[in-house]
């Protein structure tokens, strides 16, 4: 029974004051809801699994071996300790942090080596080597400090070291350039953003289970991105699987070649993409867990863990096979109400955050689409 530790950076170190504890809890949902939901499939799985969480969450009820975190300080020397005690680590954290935590682990991450977790979680790193290697990506261009440059609208301008939709903003016209780039500096580490075309498509993700040479599974999946009145993009749910014939090859053809040219991508990994006329644009590259490990995770449930030790050699009692023909759909919907769920529904929390996601399953996409029309609608109320 190989031991695995699941550990997610914000709900590991904590709020970093005691100004910072309300925003926090609305912070650490989606990271603590992606870190519980993969220490539960693997549990499931047969594996012995333990999870770091703060201080902030001993009164948390929970099933799992818990191995508590003071801070930030604390817990780097409790990552590496606990790490030469086990068999695997999966790391959940945003781009600057994975590296940081991929340094320490090493090779006993259950994911995606060091390399390419370095080499992925840069925008620009990851523009760069998929444009050499012929793979389909949106006109970029690259922006420093106090630069000058002309595009054509509309453009997508966006911080090229951070994870999800921090700091992106769509701009129509140059006044919103102005804004867009100066919003984008605000939530960036360096001094250089993406301004990238503005691909007009089908929003989605990719999500694989590989042995860094064989893909184990794959899933193509529906990403649910909004627009507020300043331009920000905003994920804020999803639907998987999809479940088209043709749009399966051309995702297996692709990760193939993804692959194939970068060894090293194994474990769960996911591929953020824009279908134009059902031709991929690769926007970007996850090394690590995604949001919508929690919608296959609610399908398959101990067939991921399994699947997920099998990629890197694990022997499990039955070798998963899933097949997201013969499967529904799950939904998943980040919430900012409380509300009442219907009998096919959970709802993920934690603690004081008013924050939540609404994960359910049913048999068709339509009925997964109508439901989340319906709470989207509660949140503008």
């Amino acid at each position: 029974m190989p031991k695995v530790l699941v550990t997610e950076f914000i709900s590991s170190i904590g709020p970093r004051s005691k100004g910072t504890v309300k925003s926090y809890w609305d912070l650490v949902v989606e990271g603590f809801s992606m870190a519980y939901t993969a220490t539960k499939v693997l549990k499931e799985a047969g594996a012995d699994v333990y999870i770091t969480l703060n201080s902030i969450f001993e009164n948390i009820s929970s099933p799992f071996k818990m191995i508590v975190v003071k801070d930030y300080e604390d817990y780097l020397g409790v990552l590496e300790k606990h790490a030469s005690l086990v068999d695997y680590v999966i790391l959940i954290a945003p781009p600057k942090e994975l590296i940081e935590l991929a340094k320490i682990v090493k090779d006993k991450v259950l994911g995606p080596t060091c390399n390419c977790i370095q080499l992925f979680s840069n925008k620009k790193n990851t523009f760069l080597f998929l444009k050499e290697h012929d793979v389909l990506v949106p006109k970029t261009v690259f922006l420093r400090k106090e630069s000058t440059i002309n595009v054509r609208y509309p453009v997508i301008v966006k911080p090229i070291d951070m994870a999800g939709s921090a700091g992106i903003t769509l701009a129509k016209s140059h006044e919103q350039l102005k804004y867009a780039i100066d919003y984008a500096f605000q939530n960036t580490f360096l001094d250089e953003v993406a301004i990238q075309e503005y691909l007009v498509g089908i929003h989605a993700s990719i999500s694989v289970i590989s042995n860094g040479q064989e893909i184990i599974f794959l899933s193509n999946n529906i990403q649910l991105i909004k627009m507020d009145s300043r331009g920000h993009l905003k994920y804020y749910g999803g639907i998987t699987p999809l479940k088209n014939k043709g749009l399966h090859k051309k995702s297996m053809d692709l990760v193939y070649k993804i692959v194939k040219i970068c060894k090293g991508l194994k474990g769960y990994f996911g591929l953020d993409l824009v279908w134009v006329n059902w031709k991929p644009y690769i926007v970007e590259i996850n090394p690590r867990l995604t949001t919508s490990f929690l919608g296959l995770a609610e399908i398959f449930g101990a067939d991921l863990g399994k699947l997920m030790l099998y990629s890197v050699g694990e022997k499990v009692e039955a070798e998963a096979k899933v097949d997201v023909k013969n499967v529904g759909y799950a939904y998943y919907v980040i919430s900012e109400k409380k509300r009442e769920i219907l009998s096919n529904e959970r709802i993920l929390s934690v603690g004081a955050a008013k924050k939540n996601i609404v994960l359910g399953k049913v048999p068709t996409i339509s009925e997964a689409i109508l439901r989340i029309n319906k709470l989207r609608s509660y949140n503008r109320v």
